[in-house]
């Protein structure tokens, strides 16, 4: 599933960026590997910037690129695909298994933005990030969802060859950026929604019988 809308704030989800002005940064080899240094921090759990994640470090895994659909890239994890938000001790609150993804531009000028989702899945809370207090693992917890959405958005790479990420990654060329991301949780009220639809369909059903 891909989205090309650089703006990932939601009030249920995540949201996390580059912790320092030298860190945190993407960077393209020009051959297909896409690297994050790793003081990435959230920024908000459940779009509160007080909730006990906040300042949590998101480790994510080196992607590769690669030839995907017309005017897109596919990207995914090139050896481990775990992704993990830890303290600053290196205490494990969330751990997951990032999929593959869509990487797709948006925009032809200087400035461009990227976004790709791929699944989490296997996402699993420790018990020291249950104990955290934390209201965005709680509301994870309590759904008991083992899989939830991952968002990035790309700024693009400066470079005197090109103008656009999109040139970047076509031309081989190297390149480094800001980002932003999110790991998104369902709406509850969508589920709440399905709940209905279930019980309507279950009292059908039952009606049915009855006839």
């Amino acid at each position: 599933m891909c989205t090309c809308t650089p703006a990932l704030a939601t009030l249920n989800s995540i949201e996390f960026s580059p912790g320092g002005d030298a860190a945190g940064r993407w960077s393209y080899d020009g051959a297909g590997t896409l690297r994050f240094y790793q003081d990435i921090a959230v920024d908000s759990g459940l779009g509160s910037n007080y909730d006990t994640l906040v300042g949590a470090t998101v480790c994510i895994p080196t992607l590769t690129v690669g030839e995907g659909p017309i005017g897109s890239w596919r990207v995914k994890p090139l050896d481990n695909s775990v992704l993990t938000i830890k303290g600053a001790d290196g205490t494990v609150y969330l751990k997951a298994t990032l999929n593959a993804g869509d990487l797709v531009p948006v925009g032809t000028t200087g400035v461009a933005y990227t976004g790709f989702t791929a699944d989490l899945t296997g996402v699993t809370i420790t018990a020291a990030g249950k104990a955290l207090g934390s209201d965005v693992l709680k509301a994870i917890t309590k759904m008991g969802t083992t899989t939830l959405d991952f968002a990035l958005s790309l700024q693009s790479g400066t470079g005197t060859q090109y103008t656009t990420l999109a040139d970047m990654l076509s031309g081989g060329f190297k390149g480094t950026g800001g980002f932003s991301g999110a790991i998104t949780i369902p709406e509850p009220a969508t589920l709440a929604l399905l709940g209905l639809g279930s019980l309507a369909l279950l009292k059908k059903r039952r009606q049915s019988a009855k006839l």
